[in-house]
């Protein structure tokens, strides 16, 4: 029964404040009007604490990186597998933490243990430290009595999360600073190079040849319209997060385009799938229904237009449906999942399904993100040495033509 704060006002019409216990609102106001006073505003321990954790910043939402989640995962695995008491484990695992804001997190869960919170509701209050899906498998750990192997499954999905962000950064360092250094060459050559070319040969009134001119014309063109890039660059991104912010339908458009940029939009949808088949699995097989599964997963795949999408099938869900009906009716998922779902729902191990589809994308995901970096790292290489060739050519025909008139 949750412990409500309320404001209240008695017969005299001054304000009353306090504690009590209630079922809903409802019975809290029965109980208060019993005293002779009238409910003004009322909220739980639980809804004062979120906010409070929000307005603290969560107190180690400023740091606490996915490697350091890990390690609490792995510590508290193995401590609550060999009997040691939920609050000595806590413990150990902050005397165990380097992270200063992470440590105080953990004591301060402990504190709530101590006075009689559980583990999840106690995880709860710190909203920016712990995701919503991680309090609500640790809530279904505690419900099953399950809590070793429920961290252990939560340091298995942190692995994968860090595994897969590893494998972008590594795919990307390379054609990133490949395309940071095309930039500045190219800023370089028509901003500073080329304009002084231009006024040597104009000078000696050389016939240009079209390489030249083309040069000239490109570099004339950036020097006139330098402004309408800055604008590009700045004031259309923000103009367009702007408007996803506004409006739904254009964010929900804006997601739907993600999914076809050439090479990426692949890669995009793989990864939304994996995360929409690891977390609903995970959370299936952990003890949450179905239907709480679908609704904590909408907020994990990290898509606007599929979070759009599981709503509707939420409601499918709700309504009767098989879960792989809702997903048929939409493209966006792939006839692999949707087949693994089927199998899952007629053998009744959808969880071992899902599981299936998550181990078929940590395989696939990984190839296809080392695949579009190995196509975009010669085509930058050869735009980069096409770029400095035309540049050069464009520069070397009239001298080279000025040296020729001299001699005759």
């Amino acid at each position: 029964m949750p412990n409500y704060g309320y404001v209240g006002i008695d017969r005299s019409g001054r304000n009353t404040s306090g504690k009590m216990l209630a079922a809903d609102e409802t019975e809290l106001e029965e109980k208060l009007q019993t005293l002779g006073l009238w409910l003004v505003s009322a909220k739980t321990d639980r809804a004062e604490a979120r906010a409070k954790a929000r307005r603290k910043g969560g107190r180690g939402a400023g740091g606490t990186s996915r490697q350091e989640m890990i390690n609490f995962c792995t510590l508290m695995s193995f401590q609550l597998k060999v009997g040691i008491t939920m609050i000595t484990a806590i413990q150990v695992a902050a005397e165990d933490c380097e992270n200063k804001n992470f440590r105080g997190v953990l004591l301060e869960v402990k504190q709530h243990i101590e006075s009689g919170v559980q583990l999840a509701e106690a995880l709860e209050r710190f909203p920016r430290v712990f995701e919503v899906q991680f309090v609500s498998l640790v809530r279904a750990g505690e419900s099953s009595s399950a809590l070793p192997e429920t961290f252990q499954e939560l340091k298995r999905y942190l692995e994968w999360q860090d595994a897969i962000m590893a494998d972008v950064r590594q795919a990307t360092i390379y054609p990133a600073v490949v395309l940071a250094v095309v930039v500045t060459l190219v800023m370089i050559l028509f901003t500073f190079v080329i304009p002084r070319f231009v006024m040597l040969l104009s000078s000696v009134k050389v016939a240009l040849p079209l390489p030249t001119r083309i040069v000239f014309g490109m570099s004339d063109a950036v020097k006139a319209t330098w402004w309408m890039w800055l604008l590009l660059f700045t004031v259309l991104p923000a103009a367009v997060a702007i408007g996803k912010h506004y409006s739904p339908k254009f964010a929900i458009f804006c997601d739907q385009m993600r999914f076809k940029i050439p090479l990426f939009g692949d890669l995009i949808h793989m990864l939304v799938v994996s995360r929409f088949a690891h977390n609903l699995g995970i959370l299936y097989s952990s003890g949450v229904s179905i239907v709480n599964a679908l609704k904590l997963t909408r907020g994990l795949v990290g898509s606007i237009w599929v979070s759009t999408v599981l709503e509707d099938i939420v409601a499918r869900v709700e309504a009767g449906d098989a879960l792989s009906e809702g997903l048929r009716r939409y493209p966006v998922f792939p006839p692999l999942l949707i087949r693994m779902v089927v199998m899952g729902e007629n053998t009744g191990n959808l969880d071992k399904a899902l599981g299936n589809v998550s181990e078929y994308y940590n395989v696939i995901v990984p190839r296809k993100i080392k695949k579009i970096f190995s196509i975009m790292e010669p085509m930058l290489i050869v735009f980069l040495v096409g770029l400095v060739g035309f540049v050069a050519l464009a520069i070397f025909l009239p001298i080279l033509s000025l040296l020729g008139s001299i001699k005759s």
